[in-house]
């Protein structure tokens, strides 16, 4: 069955990156996948009262920036449909125009039709990256602010043998589908660790034909995070496969002991799956 991707196109404050759209498009064309590229037009409610009008034109400020956020989806809109009809990859469009402050909300929801949803890792979409995690149900895949050509020949999954690392590596099938090489990386030093089960995802995979090992690393006092990005970058791997666990009110993201320094900077490409 074809997979769906979809890819937000944020617009306000900041825009989407041309380098992100162009990964979105070489990973559709590596997956034969569908892409639905969304541009995000924002509205900004009217808020200005007599007094704050004399000091700022509050209204004019909130509709140069709707007039912004509508130029840039359509600009982006056009480069992500141009580049991936000459990619030979199947694009659609959708837009979604909503308030401001309900934007990570409306991606969210937005999401849940889609087989993956992908996004670079920046600071200013960290709230959004958050409530696709959490609230759209579906993996998603970051990207560092950097081109990537696409293919996820080596895929590493970061394995404790908890729950949330078997969902990851299910979400994950469709790209341990199309590896060559798989590894299996634990933190042995974090907490304890189920050997049994990855041993039998790796006889498994091996069964299905896909090359696969274990790879054990200790963090000896450093994140969690950084360490499992610094191994699989190490052992050349194009994908990192994580389970992305959410607890308390600040909805943090944890693997073992890893913390939030996995979203704040990647090396690499990284599937999360809550």
């Amino acid at each position: 069955m074809k997979r769906h991707i979809f890819l937000p196109l944020l617009t306000y404050p900041d825009a989407t990156s041309e380098t992100m759209i162009a990964n979105a498009v070489a990973l559709a064309h590596h997956m034969q996948a569908t892409l639905t590229v969304c541009a995000v037009e924002i509205t900004i409610p009217d808020v200005s009262n007599a007094l704050s009008s004399l000091i700022i034109d509050t209204g004019k400020m909130a509709r140069d920036a709707e007039a912004l956020s509508r130029k840039r989806a359509s600009v982006l809109t056009q480069r992500a449909v141009d580049q991936a009809k000459g990619a030979l990859v199947d694009v659609r469009t959708r837009e979604i125009r909503v308030e401001e402050p309900f934007v990570v909300e409306a991606l969210a929801e937005a999401s849940r039709a889609y087989d993956l949803v992908v996004l670079e890792s920046a600071g200013l979409s960290r709230p959004v990256v958050e409530a696709v995690l959490f609230g759209s149900g579906r993996p998603l895949m970051l990207f560092p602010p950097a081109p990537f050509g696409g293919r996820m020949d080596h895929v590493a999954i970061a394995w404790d043998g908890s729950r949330a690392a078997a969902r990851a590596a299910h979400d994950a099938a469709a790209f341990l589908e199309r590896a060559s090489r798989v590894c299996l990386i634990s933190v042995i030093d974090e907490k304890p660790i189920k050997y049994e089960t990855g041993e039998y995802l790796i006889e498994n995979l091996m069964k299905s034909g896909v090359m696969a090992e274990a790879v054990q690393v200790q963090a000896r006092g450093e994140l969690v995070g950084e360490v499992l990005q610094s191994k699989a970058f190490e052992a050349r791997a194009d994908l990192l496969v994580m389970g992305g666990f959410g607890h308390s009110r600040l909805r943090e993201f944890v693997l073992g002991g890893a913390t939030q320094a996995v979203l704040t900077s990647i090396t690499l490409p990284v599937l999360l799956s809550h």
